[in-house]
């Protein structure tokens, strides 16, 4: 490559990094936007087999045809909070004392 042209990528790569970190920092995002089911395993942490089950089984909302299928974003993000694991109920802190007494007196 000349230098003139690795010049004008990396003016490219600037702008580039410049766009997506105003997008990351203006957070306002349409919730009736669509987003390509690549992206919507991305943003979910899982694969896009998951999110094509997903909407094969009624979960999950999608737009297009085969090919070009979209879901929603706010429909997305109610089915990743659909998904969250709930937190399990443990011993709780009086219960870890009394044990933790018990253990002591030994």
């Amino acid at each position: 490559m000349t230098p003139a042209a690795l010049v004008a990528l990396a003016d490219a790569a600037d702008a580039l990094a410049r766009l997506a970190r105003a997008a990351a920092e203006d957070g306002s995002v349409d919730p009736s936007a669509l987003v390509p089911l690549s992206a919507a395993a991305s943003t979910a942490g899982t694969s896009v087999r998951v999110v094509r089950d997903a909407i094969r089984s009624g979960e999950l909302a999608a737009f297009g045809r085969q090919r070009d299928r979209s879901v929603r974003r706010s429909d997305l993000n109610a089915w990743i909070e659909s998904r969250r694991s709930k937190p399990i109920a443990g011993a709780d802190d009086a219960d870890i004392a009394r044990r933790m007494s018990r253990l002591a007196r030994r």
